[in-house]
């Protein structure tokens, strides 16, 4: 059950403090309370309860979304968000609480919830409809920029062949990883991780079920004999590749052998009897000894699919490059930055192309339906100009940065000293990437499960265009009081009467 609450109401000279007095007005958390759209937010909040009439009722959206907000503006982990909240009169203003209270606002394990109540998609909906204002038609000014700082919202009379608006503004794409929160995978460790995770399994049983067969004996598991042979291998600084080899090979012996007690036991009692926790690592364990066994019989070091993590086993490799982490382990996103606003274009954890084809023309198709038209340029990096790429913006009329196919024309020149401005404005798309891991946490995604991984990483990018567009309300505030003064030192030149802005 869900009750809609009233946003009107709350004012920070009505918010009730024990020591009397009232809220700063200044305070960055009030200012954050009246800058978001509390009832957009709640309009698509509502949407994860289907019976608003009985059950038990559920928190406020802004209690959740707000949580969430601070949770990763700070960096707080669960426990300590609840802690922060219960402790800070501003922060409980910010979730919607009408006064003061010292006790915990909910219990730190609901967190989860709320991340799951607040996936991807819900995030994105809420990004563009909170920072994608209506454009208002000029006769006399249209640049595509529409007012109070926004980045636009799709118009009726744009289409996909290009006919209807020209094209307008400034597209910059890129795309990096979010490291998840997972140890270094090696083959070794890992094989000793499934294994303990089968004599874990095989207790279980063992206490739960008996014996399988009819010897009435526990299965044999050698597990002292496994984990000595293990750590007397891992501590060596300098392993030899056949030393390894023979020891992922006993280490995937053991594994199999025990796999095959607990089939046994799964033919006569199931699955049932097991934690879900158990489950999940049975079935993970399983595929992973088929990849151990492929990669080490067939001597590779790749396979589709490849699981690095027992726990989160959906994370895969992505190649960087880079100097400092060639590989990460985690979410490969793809963002786009129009107008200073960010816009997540992709989550994948698998591995992808991001100057593909059909990556890119998704892209800029993304573009044509948030704003109505395509944009007039995009910037981006050498990966993107592929020559199907050049010939899907020469169709749209799209002018791809950077230097043309072929040799050197005459103004060549001319084309390096463009190329360079344009790298210099392609900058603020590799700065998004850039406060996302140092201010927030896109560094290293904490998240345990798959959907909220999803959660966290939106969040980030919300938290950067909220930070945007206070910028450009204090930009705009500063404008319009330049203007006001110009018009009141012209106006002290004139006879006395009213005050004229001249447009």
């Amino acid at each position: 059950m869900y009750r809609k609450p009233d946003y009107s109401q709350l004012n920070i000279y009505d918010f009730v403090l024990p020591f009397g007095g009232h809220l700063d007005k200044n305070n960055r958390w009030v200012i954050l309370r009246d800058a978001i759209d509390w009832k957009i937010i709640d309009e698509i909040y509502q949407g994860n309860f289907k019976n608003h009439e009985t059950g038990n009722e559920a928190l406020p959206s802004d209690l959740a979304f707000g949580s969430l907000y601070i949770q990763r503006k700070l960096s707080l982990t669960d426990r300590e968000l609840v802690e922060q909240i219960s402790e800070n009169p501003y922060m409980q203003y910010f979730i919607g609480f009408k006064e003061f209270t010292t006790e915990k606002p909910f219990d730190p394990s609901l967190m989860v919830a709320f991340r799951k109540r607040f996936p991807e998609e819900v995030m994105n909906k809420i990004s563009e409809k909170m920072f994608l204002v209506e454009e208002e038609p000029s006769d006399d000014d249209d640049d595509g920029t529409p007012p109070g700082g926004g980045a636009g919202v799709p118009s009726d009379d744009g289409n996909a062949d290009g006919s209807g608006p020209g094209n307008k503004g400034t597209l910059m794409i890129d795309a990096s990883c979010a490291p998840a929160d997972i140890a270094y995978p090696t083959d070794l460790e890992l094989c000793d991780k499934a294994r303990r995770w089968t004599e874990i399994i095989l207790d279980h049983y063992w206490k739960e079920c008996g014996a399988a067969e009819g010897n009435g004996n526990k299965p044999r598991t050698y597990r002292k004999t496994a984990r000595r042979r293990f750590l007397a291998l891992n501590k060596r600084k300098r392993k030899s590749a056949k030393k390894i080899r023979a020891e992922l090979r006993y280490q995937l012996n053991c594994i199999r052998r025990n796999l095959g007690y607990i089939d046994r036991y799964v033919e006569v009692y199931g699955t049932g009897i097991l934690h879900r926790i158990e489950a999940e690592r049975l079935l993970t364990i399983q595929k992973f000894e088929e990849q151990q066994r492929y990669m080490l019989n067939n001597r590779v070091h790749s396979v589709d699919d490849r699981i690095v993590s027992l726990s989160q086993p959906w994370v895969r490799p992505i190649v960087r490059g880079k100097s400092k982490a060639p590989t990460e382990f985690g979410a490969k996103i793809s963002i786009s930055v129009v107008e200073g606003y960010t816009f997540l274009d992709r989550i994948s954890f698998d591995a992808y192309n991001e100057g593909d084809h059909d990556e890119f023309e998704a892209v800029v198709e993304k573009y044509h339906e948030r704003f109505g038209y395509y944009p007039e340029r995009i910037l981006a990096d050498k990966i993107y100009r592929s020559r199907k790429n050049r010939g899907l913006c020469k169709r749209h009329g799209i002018r791809l940065a950077g230097p043309k196919l072929g040799k050197p024309g005459k103004n060549h020149m001319e084309e390096m000293r463009q190329e360079l401005k344009e790298i210099g404005e392609r900058n603020a798309v590799e700065g998004k990437f850039g406060n996302g891991k140092r201010k927030l946490g896109l560094g290293l995604i904490m998240a345990k499960l798959k959907e909220t991984t999803g959660n966290m990483i939106s969040m980030d990018i919300f938290i950067l265009n909220m930070e945007q567009y206070m910028r450009t309300c204090i930009v705009l505030c500063c404008a319009i009081l330049e203007n006001l003064e110009f018009a009141v030192l012209k106006n002290k030149e004139k006879k006395p009467g009213l005050i004229v802005v001249n447009q």
